[in-house]
């Protein structure tokens, strides 16, 4: 798994996530999950994907596969085969996408433990790419570059990117006021997170989070608390075209067409005083 994909299994074993499509909140997430990728699917780039009848769709930083699994879904309700690989770091969230989406599509679903920023490597082309879920915060401004520029290369010509986002600079620091000590509650788990460090080479906040409903070693996480106009200029340098797409609870998509390839991922190596 490698000590990211065991930091990142742990951080999700005692953090408030819907990770299990099966369970009572799962289903729920699942259900709202297929309402946002019912709008997705009604955006003109999509709709023109879809005349093609065969998408190849990858989903990165899938977990259990519910961003990937649900647009399948939708779009096979279209007439649309998808051929899905979800991705991940964390082995035993990909076996559940496995098990689960198979039996909700009726057809199988490849999984590949893979970093994100390196899914060219896997060596295929796709129509689409996915990242769902609210993920970009695992990822500072160095690694986003590194895993956009992965995805381009990862596209097809005219392939699209989607990504699941919502302004926290707004969400966080603008409306709630960011908490020092905060606790979250969801899916029986009770945890509390404390603020305990900030990198300024790469903006992360740090902060360290306790299960208190079943007592361990607390897990340390870096984030980075992106805003919707950071993240559409991030997609716009690394895509010919961009646009956003609002959905419920203040997320949005935004969506990259056209991969730009100008820069590669291989000429991405981190700066000295990052390593």
């Amino acid at each position: 798994m490698g000590d990211l994909g065991e930091k990142l299994h742990r951080f999700y074993s005692i953090f408030p996530w819907y990770d299990d499509p099966e369970s009572e909140g799962g289903k729920r997430y699942f259900e709202a999950t297929l309402a946002s990728m019912g709008e997705l699917v009604r955006h003109p780039w999509l709709e023109e994907a879809v005349a093609k009848g065969t998408l190849k769709v990858l989903e990165v930083c899938g977990g259990a596969g519910f961003g990937g699994v649900a647009l399948a879904k939708v779009l096979a309700e279209k007439g649309t085969t998808v051929e899905l690989t979800v991705t991940d770091l964390r082995r035993e969230a990909l076996d559940r996408a496995r098990r689960w989406g198979t039996e909700t599509l009726g057809h199988g679903v490849r999984t590949r433990v893979v970093d994100a920023r390196r899914v060219h490597e896997l060596g295929e082309e796709y129509d689409l790419v996915l990242m769902y879920g609210l993920s970009t915060p695992h990822f500072d401004p160095w690694d986003l570059v590194r895993l956009l520029a992965s995805v381009g290369q990862a596209l097809k010509d005219g392939g699209i990117f989607v990504v699941e986002e919502s302004d926290r600079r707004y969400r966080i620091f603008l409306t709630l006021g960011y908490k020092w000590a905060l606790a979250e509650t969801a899916e029986g788990k009770f945890t509390v997170s404390f603020h305990t460090g900030y990198d300024f080479h790469r903006g992360t906040i740090r902060r360290h989070y306790l299960d208190f409903s079943a007592p361990s070693a607390p897990v340390e996480m870096d984030t980075y608390m992106w805003g919707l106009a950071e993240v559409g200029a991030f997609v716009w340098a690394f895509f010919e075209e961009v646009d956003f797409l609002r959905l419920r609870n203040e997320r949005h998509f935004i969506l990259g067409r056209k991969p730009r390839r100008a820069v590669s991922p291989e000429d991405l190596r981190p700066p000295g005083f990052l390593r």
